[in-house]
């Protein structure tokens, strides 16, 4: 099998030869690799490692407004959503983006929602998604990025965006109702474009915290239940899978989405309540496919390479065992991890 095979024989419920074994990483920790080998084909670092990558796909938006330079003379970028985004540099030699101005900040009324400059889902470049798919043929394409209540905490500040969803429930419907449209016609006009050359559609919505959830059940169910079942329902009505992300101990939320009708559940962060292997595989047992679960907060930066080889076999073994899990750090492989643990990773048995 090649690595798309692998993949979608996972997915549709078959055995494939061997485990999978996939990869997330920050642009530091890709560069490294790619200086180590010498080389400078991300595709060819994949296949090098032996790697089953799941490719992302998207499709850029036309209209961008143009970055501001603040009063430090910092860049800020303004994505489609009109949220300000900066580049931070971090004491481990590698930058992350954080978003500075939130253009519903000071929103308190639904007419000032419909008023805000949404983007307009027709106004994405899905030509060049196309494009992408094209090029990452012989990869599971994965579309990106689909979210809800994380969009909105780019557009009100978290502390607000989690006061609305118990305080101003009429704001807080008007805001996800827009991202859901948009959102929802996003996936069509990209099924319309690519067709089956999308094989996969990631939906993210950090649901948890290091040791409890972020928002009760009994709200997530009033807010975001519905669209997510939509949402669900259209990516299979298009005969593609759909994979979703919550860091974090939010195991209700999770099985609420599993219900629903998810193919893939990731990162698997074992180390929070709730999240244990042994839990998930007792809930779930074949219903879904397990992405990630080699803790990265301690074992992969601090611990040995036999240490990270232990932390894979303990996953295929527990996680593995309805031949439906892919191998992969629980989130991305952060600057300071040691090289001799990514290589430790991904010179693992691959045997289920």
């Amino acid at each position: 099998m090649d690595s798309r095979e692998r993949i979608l024989a996972l997915l549709a419920g078959k055995k494939s030869d061997q485990v999978p074994f996939d990869i997330w990483y920050t642009p530091e920790i890709r560069d490294q690799l790619l200086n180590y080998y010498k080389i400078d084909a991300e595709q060819e670092l994949w296949r090098l490692l032996k790697i089953d990558k799941i490719a992302w796909v998207n499709a850029p938006y036309i209209d961008l407004k143009a970055p501001i330079i603040d009063e430090r003379g910092h860049q800020i970028v303004i994505n489609e959503w009109g949220s300000g985004i900066r580049t931070v540099e971090h004491s481990s030699e590698g930058s992350y983006e954080e978003v500075v101005t939130y253009p519903l900040q000071d929103a308190e009324t639904i007419e000032e929602i419909e008023a805000h400059g949404w983007p307009n889902p027709d106004r994405f470049d899905y030509q060049a998604l196309l494009e992408s798919c094209q090029a990452y043929s012989n990869w599971p394409r994965m579309l990106d990025f689909i979210s809800l209540f994380e969009i909105y905490c780019k557009l009100r500040p978290m502390d607000l965006s989690l006061m609305d969803l118990y305080v101003e429930q009429d704001l807080a419907d008007a805001i996800i109702d827009k991202i859901f449209k948009i959102q929802k016609r996003y996936i069509e006009k990209s099924f319309e474009v690519c067709g089956d050359a999308i094989d996969i559609v990631y939906l993210s919505d950090d649901m948890g915290m290091q040791d409890r959830q972020l928002i009760s059940v009994e709200v997530w169910e009033e807010r975001f239940k519905k669209p997510y079942r939509e949402l669900i329902e259209l990516v299979h009505s298009k005969g593609a899978y759909v994979f979703y992300h919550s860091d974090g101990a939010a195991f209700p939320i999770i099985e609420q989405m599993v219900d629903l009708g998810i193919d893939i559940i990731n990162p698997i962060q074992h180390a929070c309540p709730g999240m244990e292997r042994k839990h998930l595989i007792e809930a779930f047992g074949s219903r879904v496919v397990f992405h990630g679960a080699v803790e990265n907060q301690q074992i992969l930066p601090f611990g040995t390479p036999e240490e990270v080889r232990q932390e894979v076999k303990a996953n295929i073994k527990t996680l593995g065992k309805y031949n439906r899990y892919i191998c992969a750090p629980c989130h991305n492989l952060q600057p300071g991890t040691p090289l001799e643990n990514i290589l430790a990773l991904y010179n693992s048995e691959r045997t289920w």
